[in-house]
């Protein structure tokens, strides 16, 4: 059973640059990880300093070990001080997963 955790950061707007810089170091590490499926995180389209991680790991046990490895301690020390407020963090056990494909081909017009 894989598990997805949504992570919504909120950071200070006078520290933006440093925070992204944090959170991109702490997604090109968890991608690493064993375990890790994905691992991205983005920022809101109506405020640019909430920030939201999304990952996906193949069970508990890869969510445990990311969790206590030294990247994820370095990452969360690397935060002191560029948050507005607590993170919250909700985790999902995921029994099965689908991937819708397209019935027909895309109508061009249809493209971004």
């Amino acid at each position: 059973m894989s598990i997805v955790v949504v992570a919504d950061i909120f950071g200070i707007a006078g520290r933006r640059q440093q925070l992204i810089s944090a959170l991109a170091g702490a997604e090109r590490d968890a991608a690493g990880q064993d375990g890790c499926l994905r691992y991205t995180v983005g920022v809101t389209l109506t405020d640019p300093e909430h920030f939201v991680m999304v990952s996906e790991w193949r069970d508990q046990a890869a969510v445990d070990a990311h969790y206590s490895s030294p990247s994820f301690t370095t990452f969360q020390m690397s935060l002191d001080g560029l948050l507005a407020r607590p993170t919250e963090t909700t985790m999902y056990d995921v029994s099965g997963t689908l991937r819708p494909i397209p019935s027909g081909p895309m109508d061009p017009r249809d493209a971004d």
